[in-house]
């Protein structure tokens, strides 16, 4: 099986709704996080946190620069990170493998393990093509023309642009930077695997949702999640107190759903008996 993820950051603006996201079908986010040493990306923390309450697989990233100080980028991205996975965003402007592997051990001295790497391979071209074997988790990018919803773009499990370069498998594919989700135009990836396999990729520690469940993917676990808490808040009122509006017991408690179709149930049959006082 293949799924499907999007790559977003302040240049997709603050305001995709990563519930309908979930809701299309895509299972993970990767967002920008930090660049060089002193950019912060000011929507990473609500899309980090959007991703997890709607059960997106999510990682942060950061724009590696040859022009600035590695430690100091380390620093700035382990800073502002969070709870999420990691990823390198390594392209144009940064430098060449010796200054990835200068961030990746600054960023591991930090107690952060990188997990993905965005190396494209027209950026391997341009620095003359070295021996990739031992990147971690390759995300390479090659596009389709056109822009459509997602499914409809993705060149499938058997395209070229899956064929691995510099002794590296690719573990990701960019197919789109014109996806329409959402009502956003982003970024759109695959990972031809399962969610379990994705959250290995990712340092992630293995799902414990036994049964049933684990046939649902993440998102459509925390729906369900969301749907099951409304339908207890609905039946037993806020924080399960009970509802206001719906009169009170004779210990002087808000009645539920269930006690006030009781009270109503009894108040119209003939020749009614008194309320038990403890209805729910």
């Amino acid at each position: 099986m293949t799924i499907f993820g999007i790559d977003i950051s302040n240049n997709n603006g603050p305001d995709i709704d990563l519930a309908q996201v979930a809701r299309e079908g895509f299972q993970f986010v990767f967002a920008k996080v930090s660049e060089g040493d002193g950019f912060v990306d000011h929507t990473w923390p609500a899309y980090r946190d959007a991703a997890h309450a709607n059960g997106l697989l999510v990682a942060g990233y950061h724009y590696l620069r040859a022009d600035a100080d590695v430690d100091a980028q380390a620093d700035l991205y382990v800073s502002h990170l969070g709870d999420a996975a990691t990823m390198i965003d390594f392209e144009a402007d940064s430098g060449d493998l010796s200054t990835f592997w200068a961030f990746v051990n600054a960023v591991n001295t930090r107690g952060r393990e990188i997990n993905l790497s965005y190396l494209p391979r027209w950026y391997w071209q341009r620095i003359g093509s070295p021996d990739i074997s031992n990147v971690p988790g390759l995300i390479q990018s090659s596009y389709v023309y056109g822009s459509a919803p997602a499914s409809a773009l993705y060149p499938g499990d058997g395209t070229p642009f899956w064929i691995g370069f510099g002794g590296k498998n690719v573990d990701i594919l960019q197919f789109t930077d014109a996806a329409m989700v959402a009502g956003h135009r982003v970024d759109a990836n695959a990972f031809p695997g399962t969610i379990g396999q994705l959250r290995a990729l990712l340092g992630l520690a293995p799902s414990t949702t036994q049964g049933v469940l684990m046939a649902l993917t993440d998102a459509q676990q925390a729906d369900l999640y969301k749907k099951v808490q409304e339908i207890w808040g609905q039946l037993r009122g806020p924080d399960g107190l009970g509802w206001p509006q719906l009169g009170q017991n004779e210990q002087g408690q808000n009645m539920t759903l269930v006690d006030a179709l009781a009270k109503l149930q009894h108040d119209l049959a003939p020749n009614s008996t008194p309320v038990p006082k403890t209805a729910s």
